[in-house]
């Protein structure tokens, strides 16, 4: 990875007046009448995303392989949207007037590609909240197999649309505004549990170690997505099957043994399900680590949440240090209570999307 950029919520910061919507799901017209609701909010952190150094990067500096974008959206189909038609029946079609030039995925994935300039692959994905993890399998892919030197990952999601917020405040996943009285978002306690929901959007560029390139931010040594015989796909098995099938994939790819594995930055949604899955397949799998969430501080920013959460931990590295988890009711040394120095320089990222999907990857900070 040579270059990132992002841009998030904290539990205090409102994105381009785009509420932190930590009560949404009890007020159901609560971005309706916003003043957002006329651009819409996943259109505002997406074009605030693209970084225009980045673009000229990517425009000015050639390679002598291939080029892809991907866009990890979450949805193939974005909830909450319809079609809009200009009132002149004459006007000819295009993306902006059509359709909100996100609704489908892949068109807006060939928007953007053409800022970047050549680009010789495109194609979206829709794992929903694993979205930005599993196309990191893609990108070794493409890198490794099909000799491309540069991949442009792209992902958000839309995580203020009504239809999402209900389904979260109907599922008891995101936290109700009658639990806050007693609950705080944070993972692995039990006390404090669930998570809010967060505005987010990650960029990066990924480079063939054999391309010219800048110090790189981190290096991708293995990715891979897996998932669980399991009959509901909206859950989980408690024994963490599915995490550890993408685990097991990921650091076999990365040649990378349990025991070097020191650093694990989790799902950490904090449901319960979540909870007993992802701590089962980490304890079961890998013999020394400490773990992180970023739910607690950012929200949970959907189909971004892995790469975005990622690069986090990375600035947090560079800064001398693995964050604690917030709002921990106990003192836990693995899943962090407190902050940690870092152990080693290999980190493990873990995202799991509804459909009983799970990515894993790994990366060295040692670059």
């Amino acid at each position: 990875m040579t270059h990132c950029a992002r841009i998030c919520t904290t539990e205090r910061l409102l994105v381009d007046d785009i509420p932190y919507p930590q009560h949404a799901h009890i007020i159901a017209d609560t971005f309706k009448n916003a003043k957002t609701g006329l651009i819409y909010p996943p259109h505002k952190l997406l074009d605030a995303v693209r970084d225009p150094s980045i673009v000229k990067y990517v425009r000015n500096t050639q390679t002598k392989g291939k080029t892809a974008f991907l866009f990890a959206a979450g949805n193939q189909g974005w909830m909450g949207t319809q079609g809009r038609y200009d009132k002149d029946p004459e006007t000819a079609l295009h993306h902006k007037v059509k359709l909100p030039f996100i609704t489908l995925s892949n068109i807006y994935a060939g928007r953007v590609a053409a800022e970047f300039g050549e680009v010789h692959h495109i194609s979206t994905d829709a794992t929903a909240c694993a979205s930005s993890l599993k196309v990191l399998m893609d990108v070794q892919n493409l890198i490794n197999n099909f000799g491309f030197t540069r991949v442009i990952v792209l992902s958000g999601e839309d995580a203020v649309n009504n239809l999402t917020l209900e389904f979260f405040g109907e599922a008891r996943a995101s936290l109700q505004y009658a639990d806050e009285e007693s609950l705080c978002p944070s993972a692995f306690d039990d006390i404090n549990m669930g998570f809010h929901l967060g505005q987010g959007a990650v960029i990066a560029v990924f480079e063939s170690e054999s391309t010219e390139v800048p110090r790189p931010l981190a290096r991708l040594l293995g990715a891979y997505t897996a998932s669980e015989v399991y009959t509901n796909p909206l859950g989980q098995r408690a024994d963490g099957s599915g995490y550890k099938a993408a685990i097991e994939g990921a650091l076999h790819v990365a040649k990378v043994d349990p025991n070097v594995v020191q650093m694990v930055k989790t799902h950490g949604t904090g449901t319960p399900v979540n909870n007993a899955a992802e701590k089962s397949a980490l304890t079961d799998l890998l013999p020394n680590f400490i773990a992180t969430s970023y739910k607690q501080r950012v929200g949970h920013t959907m189909g971004a949440s892995g790469l975005l959460e990622t690069s986090l931990m990375f600035d947090d590295l560079s800064d001398g240090f693995v964050p604690a988890i917030l709002n921990r009711t106990e003192d836990d040394p693995v899943f962090l209570s407190e902050h940690a120095l870092p152990q080693g320089d290999i980190v493990l990222s873990l995202a799991a999307g509804m459909g009983n999907v799970f990515s894993a990857a790994v990366f060295s900070t040692d670059v």
